[in-house]
């Protein structure tokens, strides 16, 4: 009996059980969930995109018995990592919209972008993963120091006509410092500059503003260091003036009228020292022509005199007095006049302009510091003071192909021929009413490898309406002064530029 309980009964349990489930013929609609699909064609190749610049993608979104406006969307960007890793991976959300064009201010690297769709009804997911590429994105152009209210930013403009490079793309990056380093910069700007040495890594961007100075990697303009991590000593005053990378291989700053210095191509030893001692105040000019003896050029606006480091590491000294036998068309050691400029030229002279401390006198002084100091740098002296519109002259640049400078006031700029005539002929008037000049440069990248054909050929000028700026770039005739009426380019969406600088690749360990 109790064998048949065990047995017999789960048995007829069973089929009491399927029995039930038999007889259940309820009326059930099952219907198939359809999902979103990301069509990749024509956009699933790999990403090659500079820094800076915009990543555009735009794909087609299929979703059969689903409705595509209930579809939110997702961009994620996050490092492509190989191998392990012990920290932890930034994803970054770059966007909310279906089409992606952002711009991309990751450093150089690989990267991934995925793309979430979200049916906002029920919550359903799904992806694609996009390979991006990061590279170098600012070689060759021009680099815009431009303000709006108390801070400022950099624009970089690639053009064909400046850079006439086999696969280089004309571009206008907008606000690079800022997408590099998270905010703009402080203070009133001033300069910005390039120091690049070939065969080497030393390739950084200088920039200053009133209580700020920055460097930046000359690649992707990447922060590297700033202020008073620049300088050896922490009590650094930051009042840079003026930077420039001389032709020595020395790069100078100009701080507070004092001179710094160093000579390196490690980017952690280039740092500056202490100022240069002695009794001075320098005017905010550097020229690139210096002879390793003279280290640098510099004019002390104090004591009206051109002077010297008498090495890297010595105190400033005044130059050779010129010897007896020779009649110098002006003593370095006594100028007394106020510097408005100074400029490399041709023949890698230095090109000084000055002004009269009293009365309306203006001049060329041309300076050979190219060379050891024998007392017998002054090439020439040129006086101005006859030349057209001459005391409104704001700006100057000397042209380093020809016997040719130029000078410009609020709104026209002039060709000296400081050489023959000793005249000057108007070389453009053609900006726009309620323009005015705010930075002239001649495009002079430095060094020039692979430019140099258009070197000294190019000028940039940059205006201000009162609301927003203009960079104009202008062909230049470097032998004549003359400048095409018809603009080569027009560049807007500046604020008021206070600087312009070549941006040169170099050759070479980049």
């Amino acid at each position: 009996m109790k064998f048949i309980s065990r047995y017999i009964f789960p048995s007829l349990l069973s089929l009491l059980v399927l029995n039930a489930c038999k007889k259940d013929l309820g009326d059930y609609d099952y219907t198939t969930v359809g999902m979103p699909v990301i069509d990749t064609a024509g956009i699933g190749n790999p990403y090659y995109i500079e820094r800076y610049a915009s990543l555009q993608i735009d794909p087609a979104i299929r979703y059969d018995g689903g409705d595509t406006k209930a579809l939110s969307y997702q961009w994620l960007l996050y490092p492509h990592i190989t191998g392990s890793t012990s920290g932890t991976i930034e994803v970054k959300t770059i966007s909310r919209e279906k089409t992606l064009n952002v711009p991309i201010i990751e450093k150089v690297g690989e990267y991934r972008v995925e793309l979430i769709a979200t049916d906002t009804t029920n919550q359903l997911k799904v992806n694609m993963i996009f390979t991006v590429v990061v590279s170098v994105g600012i070689e060759y152009g021009i680099m815009v120091l431009h303000s709006e209210q108390d801070s400022s930013d950099v624009d970089f403009i690639t053009t064909a006509n400046a850079v006439p490079v086999a696969g280089i793309t004309p571009k206008h990056l907008r606000g690079i410092f800022s997408a590099s380093t998270g905010s703009k910069i402080v203070g009133a700007p001033r300069f910005i500059a390039q120091e690049r040495r070939s065969q080497t890594t030393q390739n950084w961007i200088m920039t200053g503003s009133q209580g700020h100075i920055a460097r930046m990697s000359g690649s992707d303009f990447s922060l590297l260091r700033e202020d008073k991590a620049l300088f050896r000593r922490n009590d650094a005053v930051i009042d840079p003036q003026a930077f420039m990378m001389l032709g020595n291989g020395y790069s100078a700053l100009i701080n507070a009228g004092r001179l710094h210095m160093y000579t390196t191509v490690y980017e952690t030893d280039a740092l500056f020292s202490a100022s240069v001692p002695g009794d001075y105040e320098l005017a905010p000019y550097l020229a690139m022509g210096s002879n390793y003896s003279v280290v640098a050029g510099v004019y002390d606006q104090q004591h009206g005199k051109f002077i010297h480091p008498a090495s890297l590491a010595g105190s400033m000294i005044d130059f050779v007095a010129p010897p007896d036998s020779i009649n110098p068309p002006f003593d370095l050691r006594n100028i007394g006049k106020d510097m408005l400029y100074m400029d490399r030229g041709f023949n890698n002279y230095t090109h000084a302009f000055f002004k009269d401390k009293t009365g309306s006198g203006y001049w060329l002084y041309i300076i050979n510091f190219n060379t050891s100091d024998n007392g017998n740098l002054a090439i020439s002296a040129h006086d101005m003071s006859m030349l057209p519109d001459i005391s409104a002259a704001k700006f100057f640049q000397a042209s380093e192909q020809g016997y040719v400078d130029l000078y410009a006031t609020d709104r026209k700029i002039y060709a000296y021929n400081y050489q023959g005539t000793n005249t000057a002929t108007l070389a453009f008037d053609g900006f726009p009413a309620g323009e005015t000049i705010t930075c002239m440069k001649i495009y002079k990248p430095n060094p020039n490898y692979n430019l140099a054909t258009v070197t000294g050929w190019i000028l940039y000028v940059a205006t201000w309406d009162g609301q927003k700026g203009k960079v104009y770039e202008l062909q230049l005739n470097a032998l004549s002064g003359q400048i095409t009426s018809t603009p080569l380019n027009v560049f807007e969406g500046f604020g008021r530029v206070a600087d312009i600088s070549s941006k040169a690749r170099g050759s070479g360990t980049y």
